[in-house]
């Protein structure tokens, strides 16, 4: 039986390099489409996630044909473990238009390095809403540095107190606030603490430490904490901890901002 050889199958082409977007009206509106279908956000929401985006961080992505077919966020954080202080940036809304995708359009390690270059950074984090991702990141040189999980309060603000932690500035805060805003949350301020909470929701979803000694003796009082559940006793709040990943993956870090 004679065999036929196939015809040498050409290699795909290179998908364009991921270039700093000047985030046109344009580039705006395709980015708002695909942050509302990828994450199920309202068009506000996906309004203001990219207004907070090109204030405080910058939008990274690969254009094909004039379109915005894969595209990430990212913004420094700073990170803050008693007076030490570690440059990190994290990566939001990373996505690949429907379009586009099995073509080698996602984010890889080298993307990953001239990330850091451009933010000089010790460190990229990222925080996962599905941990079936971890390979995935893994395969991009990341690794787990914190588990989703729920502790308390009191346990999270001693973690804060030990580990490094987000240290975000007025502004990001200012800007945090607004994103969650326009979600709907409720947002609790108290010494050294923000607190964020969901409608229908008994856990909080997102804090921000502003400073872990203040905070420590805030949750210690816990007086003034009372208005995020008055039907619990406030030091035994929970906080919902999600997955974050670090590139290098030696970071000890404990975050509940969703990043």
């Amino acid at each position: 039986m004679k065999l036929t050889v196939p015809p040498n199958t050409p290699e795909p082409p290179a998908p364009p390099p991921f270039v700093e977007l000047a985030l046109t009206i344009a580039e705006r509106a395709q980015i708002e489409v695909q942050l509302a279908a990828c994450f199920g956000l309202t068009a506000e929401a996906a309004r203001t996630w990219v207004e907070t985006t090109a204030r405080s961080g910058a939008c990274f992505g690969r254009l094909s044909g004039g379109r915005v077919a894969a595209s990430f966020a990212a913004e420094a954080l700073p990170l803050a473990r008693g007076d030490e202080r570690l440059a990190a940036v994290m990566v939001q809304s990373c996505y690949v238009h429907p379009d586009f995708r099995g073509r080698g359009y996602g984010l890889e390690r080298a993307d990953i390095a001239a990330l850091r270059r451009r933010f000089a950074a010790d460190a990229v984090v990222l925080t996962l809403f599905d941990d079936g991702l971890v390979p995935y990141w893994r395969r991009r040189g990341f690794e787990v540095v914190q588990r989703a999980q729920e502790i308390d309060l009191s346990e999270y603000v001693r973690r804060a107190q030990e580990a490094f932690s987000p240290a975000p500035d007025e502004r990001a805060v200012a800007d945090k606030l607004a994103e969650v805003a326009a979600d709907g949350a409720q947002v609790t301020e108290t010494d050294g603490l923000v607190l964020v909470c969901y409608p229908g929701d008994d856990a909080v979803q997102e804090l921000i430490v502003r400073d872990p000694r203040r905070a420590a003796k805030s949750v210690a009082a816990a007086a003034d904490l009372a208005t995020v559940a008055p039907a619990a006793e406030p030091d035994a709040l929970r906080v919902r901890l999600k997955t974050v990943m670090a590139s290098p993956g030696d970071l000890e870090l404990v975050c509940a901002i969703d990043l």
